[in-house]
């Protein structure tokens, strides 16, 4: 029997994307047996830092995430002891964004609304104004959103309840104007607001979640109110030091990570998720649980067997939207043999900025519109809006002294390229290249290497169906109760034994680890109800442990 109670645990979490890992370290410090089992070779996920390789040794790449900003207003770092015990160092990037224009000036976004707002006065001063009134919107939005965010979205803590609700009262001179901004399109939001493309542009190239003319679309710029609030920060080491700080808390409980173990399938037993079973065949169980930290629609459609869900929930797992936006993710790398530089602008600003530093968008308003429509027609975009960034500009030693690394991502390209993927992934590269190059300079006569990443690519690189870094598409209808579907939300599924965490659960993507932190809560929160309460769970579990180790045992004496 030691075999199989050593492939046993009381929880598996699928998936070591910094999600599952969070929920891991949540659970292994509460006292269960957890076991994390990751299909690739390093955890991370999205947030995996890796070596540059084969393409450039001696050069290490974030090779997708790059700023944290939503995990900076959660309980998950002190909660945890990552900075305490385990290592975890950041430090907020001011300014964290800055759109620099064609002909050298620029407009940084400060973590200080007043700060932003005296710089945008120079492109349009009634601008200035409106981007504080904004601001006053956005900040009272948080306020009373945040902590929904932080809680089941089926059965919210009473303390999120009425701290959200405390944010209503203090704030409910602007409801009118939440309101407004909430329902409107992005472009709307925006061009109601401002004039100058110079405040414009950055609003639409960081935030492309929906179309830009979709209704109730206007709800992404609450990222303002994020930066302002908590600050945007980065990592030390790259965005693989968090999961790395995790993997350590886990470690420190008695729990443990296995990578390079893809799962094929869920086991069920009497109608339960039971366990795992990896590709090779060897099957992982677990007593109380298996939560999965990958994309839901792959759970649900994939991993889950056929013919366990009722007809209409299947259904409703199938109809999962993953690419139905338009738009798709791309993601850039190139090692450089030496610097890039930024005189043109940094001259203009005279006041001492690393403009490598921050993540930088360089196109303009209508760049973004246009591109937009254009990927949406499934044309490569002449122009790709996106956010670039010297990764070396903050951690150094991520290339050989004297060499940079070169960061690009972008949320505006085609989901269905009418040229084919190879084409497509070319041409978008070539004009993410000469576009940069009017502002990073250097950026093509020092390349090394390149590594591009369009959607197959994350597909395949992540575990990504469709290649959608959300996991689900980010669309209003998609959040709260609805995420990532009617009976799926909530983290808990229609499946005993079977939990969801990861960017497709309430309530976003990027780097917050709230999913995880939520999904945890809601998993201990279970397991006490079934400990403290009827026993019925408890023995159904316990018949099934028992059921498949009984199993197991038969077949190994069998095999000899």
């Amino acid at each position: 029997m030691t075999a199989a109670v050593q492939n046993t645990a009381d929880v598996i979490v699928v998936g070591a994307g910094h999600n599952g890992l969070v929920s891991a370290a949540y659970l292994a410090q509460a006292g269960l047996d957890v076991l994390v089992v990751e299909a690739s070779p390093t955890i991370g996920g999205m947030t995996s830092t890796n070596p540059f390789e084969p393409e450039a040794p001696g050069y290490t790449i974030n090779e997708a995430s790059m700023q944290a900003s939503l995990f900076r207003t959660t309980t998950i770092d002190k909660d945890l002891g990552l900075s305490s015990k385990f290592g975890l160092r950041q430090t907020v990037i001011d300014p964290a964004h800055v759109q620099l224009n064609y002909d050298g000036t620029s407009l940084a976004l400060w973590r200080d609304p007043k700060r932003t707002a005296d710089e945008l006065r120079y492109f349009s001063p009634s601008d200035a104004e409106a981007l504080l009134d904004l601001y006053r919107v956005i900040d009272a939005a948080v306020e009373i959103g945040l902590p929904l965010m932080q809680t089941s979205p089926v059965s919210p803590d009473i303390k999120a309840v009425l701290k959200a609700a405390k944010g209503m009262a203090k704030n409910r001179k602007e409801l009118a104007a939440i309101g407004r901004w909430m329902a409107s399109s992005q472009a709307e939001a925006i061009e109601d607001s401002f004039e100058s493309d110079a405040i414009r542009a950055p609003l639409t190239i960081a935030l492309p979640f929906m179309p830009f003319d979709a209704d109730l679309s206007g709800w992404s710029l609450i990222y303002l109110g994020v930066l302002s609030k908590y600050g945007v920060s980065m990592f030390h080491g790259g965005t693989g030091a968090f999961p790395a700080a995790l993997a350590k808390s886990i470690i420190s409980h008695q729990g443990r990570i296995r990578t390079s173990a893809p799962v094929e399938s869920l086991v069920l037993t009497n109608g339960r998720v039971s366990g795992v079973q990896l590709q090779g065949g060897e099957e992982l169980y677990a007593r109380r649980a298996v939560l999965t930290a990958c994309s839901p629609k792959t759970t649900l459609t994939r991993l889950l067997p056929e013919g366990t869900l009722p007809r209409v929930l299947q259904n409703k797992a199938d109809k999962i939207p993953t690419r139905r936006r338009g738009i798709a993710d791309y993601k850039l790398n190139i090692a450089l043999s030496g610097k890039i530089t930024m005189e043109k602008h940094e001259k203009w600003r005279g006041d001492g900025i690393d403009l490598r530093l921050g993540c930088n968008s360089f196109n303009t308003y209508q760049e973004s519109l246009d591109a937009a429509k254009a990927s949406i027609r499934g044309e490569v975009p002449e122009h790709i809006p996106g956010l670039g960034h010297a990764t070396t500009a903050f951690d150094k030693g991520f290339a050989p002294d004297g060499c940079d690394i070169f960061w690009f991502w972008a949320g505006i390209t085609p989901s269905d390229p009418r040229v084919g993927w190879d084409e497509a992934k070319k041409q978008i590269t070539e004009r993410v290249i000469k576009d940069a190059s009017h502002y990073y300079q250097g950026i093509e006569s020092l390349e090394v290497a390149r590594r591009d990443l369009a959607l197959p690519d994350i597909e395949e690189r992540f575990w990504a169906i469709d290649g959608s870094v959300y996991h689900v598409d980010p669309v209003i209808s998609r959040f709260g109760p609805l995420k990532p579907a009617e009976k799926f939300a909530g983290y808990h599924t229609p499946v005993p034994g079977l939990y969801l965490t990861g960017a497709g659960t309430h309530p976003v993507a990027g780097i917050s680890g709230m999913p995880g932190q939520n999904a945890a809560r809601v998993m201990l929160k279970d397991f006490r109800k079934q400990d403290n309460g009827s026993l019925t769970e408890r023995v159904k579990a316990a018949a099934a442990t028992d059921s498949i180790l009984g199993a197991r045992f038969d077949r190994a004496n069998s095999a000899k």
